[in-house]
């Protein structure tokens, strides 16, 4: 067969065989783009898309690091005021000293602890408080008494009506809860 092709580049004419030269060089480049230069270049495209999807998950990811770090700062420091699991803290017990050194003990219509509830390693102490005829003073300063308290006391519930009778005194129940590690 090799003999054959020979014989016949001998018998084409100069112009024949560079057409056919430059024909076969243009088949040979097109082969060569399509077996080896394209499938480069898709995969430098697709290794660029995925190089920008990892850089802009590696920003978030270290935007989420941070707002983590931030979150178990504020944990450390919230458990840090958390009386301990097997302490003598008792948020009932707490609650009347508050309202006996504002002096609103009188006033107290309804102290009502409520089941405690245990979610993720921490045990929901809480205490519905029912107030009657007191004033706006007194209730601030029943507030700022929690708000000082020696461990983490919330009031995640505040409920004020003025009395129909005289507006100046207030019902107001509270719902305020303490957390401990379970």
């Amino acid at each position: 067969m090799m003999p054959v092709l020979k014989e016949r580049w001998r018998q084409l004419a100069s112009r024949e065989r560079t057409i056919l030269g430059i024909g076969g060089a243009v088949v040979a480049t097109s082969l060569l783009f399509l077996a080896v230069v394209d499938p480069l270049l898709a995969k430098i495209e697709k290794l660029e898309r995925q190089a920008v999807r990892k850089s802009k998950e590696r920003v978030e990811l270290a935007e989420l690091a941070a707002a983590y770090a931030t979150k178990q700062a504020r944990v450390a420091k919230l458990e840090q005021r958390m009386p301990p699991a097997a302490g003598q803290f008792s948020l009932l017990a707490f609650l009347e000293e508050a309202a006996t050194s504002v002096q609103l003990r009188d006033r107290i219509v309804g102290m009502q602890p409520q089941t405690p509830t245990a979610t993720q390693g921490y045990q929901e102490t809480a205490v519905d408080l029912r107030l009657d005829g007191i004033q706006l003073p007194q209730l601030l300063a029943l507030l700022v008494a929690l708000e000082q308290a020696p461990y983490d006391v919330q009031v995640h519930h505040l409920q004020i009506k003025p009395k129909y009778d005289n507006p100046v005194n207030l019902d107001a129940t509270l719902r305020i809860v303490s957390y401990a590690k379970a």
